[in-house]
Parts: structure tokens; sequence; C-alpha cells
């Protein structure tokens, strides 16, 4: 990733305007003294040290080249969160400490006044750079040694839980939510498994996808498409399928180990075995006496 320095803005020379509301996702950088400079001369990008650009090489499995990016984040008042970054340290919910020297906002654009669009983007721009300090880029030591055993032939991209849907999607079930269009739900929307594992269905148990709660009353945008649509929509359930077969490949080849203790797992959690158990069948007569004591059970399908 290169950075131009000239659109960023050093810590000591920021400047907050207490009536500037607007929101934006932001872009928080380290350059210091020993930091490579770098010179763009007739396209090509020369060391030099009054160069305006830096460079972030990116995700680095054995923490070796320093980096630059440090952490990509969104906010509706994106000052104000600065801050809590800034003086706050360590914890993710707080801050992430003084770990920064230079900061970029981006902000005016209208798509990002609608909080599921800029998450969206902001999900979008961690997944591309992996950002040294945001969460959700950081990788388990099972990830690390997929990486480090397939000699290359993996990328992290490759590992990352797929994010499939675009902005446009999110906006259509925007649509969808402000009419409560039952022909989304039923097209766009993959019905989630509601049945448990004796194939019953719990009366009380309620289909996620729908736009009113048990009480009836609407659910906020954000919970909603949080719940139904980044879990449920079909091009999200493909990539999920696809993502959990190529993985199952991938720890075969690269942790064999882990591999036969998933398989002892699933051989001891698969549903043949369960059915065997006492347990499941003493929670299948229970659950079948509460269904038939309720007289205003509906019929199961």
């Amino acid at each position: 990733m290169i950075i131009n320095l000239n659109k960023f803005t050093s810590v000591k020379n920021f400047k907050i305007n207490f009536t500037d509301v607007i929101p934006g996702i932001y872009f928080l950088i380290w350059v210091d003294d020993n930091t490579q400079r770098w010179k763009r001369i007739n396209g090509k990008y020369i060391p030099h040290k009054d160069g305006h650009y830096v460079i972030d090489h990116g995700f680095d499995l054995n923490n070796v080249v320093p980096r630059v990016l440090k952490y990509v984040g969104e906010s509706t008042k994106p000052a104000r969160r600065l801050l809590d970054h800034y003086f706050c340290a360590g914890d993710y919910k707080t801050g992430i400490g003084p770990k920064f020297t230079h900061v970029r906002i981006i902000k005016g654009l209208k798509r990002l006044s609608y909080d599921t669009i800029r998450l969206h983007h902001e999900t979008l721009f961690v997944r591309k750079y992996l950002p040294e300090l945001n969460q959700a880029s950081t990788f388990s030591e099972n990830y690390r040694t997929l990486l480090r055993n397939s000699n290359g032939l993996l990328t992290p991209n490759d590992i990352l839980r797929p994010h499939a849907l675009h902005a446009r999607d999110i906006y259509r079930a925007y649509i969808a939510w402000e009419k409560e269009d039952q022909k989304y739900l039923d097209t766009e929307l993959v019905k989630p498994k509601i049945k448990n594992r004796s194939g019953l269905t719990h009366p009380k148990k309620r289909d996620t996808r729908q736009y009113r709660n048990k009480k009836g009353e609407k659910i906020r945008f954000s919970r909603w498409v949080n719940d139904a649509v980044l879990t449920l929509h079909r091009k999200q359930k493909e990539a999920m399928t696809d993502w959990r077969v190529r993985m199952r490949k991938y720890i075969k080849l690269f942790n064999p180990n882990r591999y036969k203790l998933i398989l002892d797992r699933d051989k001891i959690h698969s549903k043949n075995t369960y059915k065997r158990s006492g347990e499941f069948i003493r929670k299948s007569k229970m659950l079948e006496y509460r269904l038939k004591k309720n007289k205003n059970q509906p019929e199961l399908i």
C-alpha cells in the first residue's frame, strides 16, 4: 500500500471543529524519522529523504517488517473517536493508545452517512489492507500455522471469512426493510433452519428474516441487517459454503494434526452418535411433552 503523506495530517497539527459531526472513515498510520520515504519520478517510486510517500508492506506473518498502516475505523463523529484512540490504550473497546502519528479522514460522501454502508466499506478496507491493530485483521495461531505450512501457496485473503455483499446489496436490503417487502425475504434470503436435532420445531422459535420481533415491533435496520442479511443472503451463504469446503481442504493439507482432531470431534458429535445417547432421547421426550401440553400448538411440519 503506497501512502501519500500529503493527504494525512500529523497529530501535532490536527485541529478539531466541535461543530463538525459528519460521519466518515479514518486511517491511522505511524511515520517517524526512521520510516523510508519515497518520491515519484516518471511514474516510478524512488527512495528519497524528502519524499512524501511511504509504503506499507502489508500483513507480515513473522512480524519482522514494521507496519505503517495501524488502524482503519469508522464513526459518526470521527474527531471524538480519534481522541479516544490516542489517549486510551490497550482495550479495543476504548482505544488503541498513542500508536499513530498521522490521520486521514474520508467524509462528505453521501453514502458514508448511512451507518451500515459505512461499516461495509470499513470491512472491505480492513480485509484488503489488514491493518496491524484492527481486531478483525488478526489471525489465530491455527490460521498462522496454515500460512506457514503452505510455503506461500495460501494468502491471508484465502483464509478470511468471505464478505460477498456489495454496498448495492445492502441498499436493496434497506429498501426492502423500509417497505417490509416479503418478496425480498423469499427470493434474496435463505430460510434459516429452525428445527432441532430431533426434527421438531419449537413454537416460540422465530424466523430471523422477519422485519418485526416477537412483540410486533419493527427491528432497527442496523440490527436486522446484521441478523438477517449478513448471515442469510444467498450470495453470502454460497460464499460461506465454498469457504468452508476450501478451509477443510487447507487444514487437511497444511495442518494434518488439527484435521485429525476435527474428524474425532465430528465423530463424537455426529447426528447418529448423538441420537444414540440417552441425553438426546431425554431432551427429545421432554420437548415432545411440552408441545403436546400446549393446546395452541400449531401443526408441526
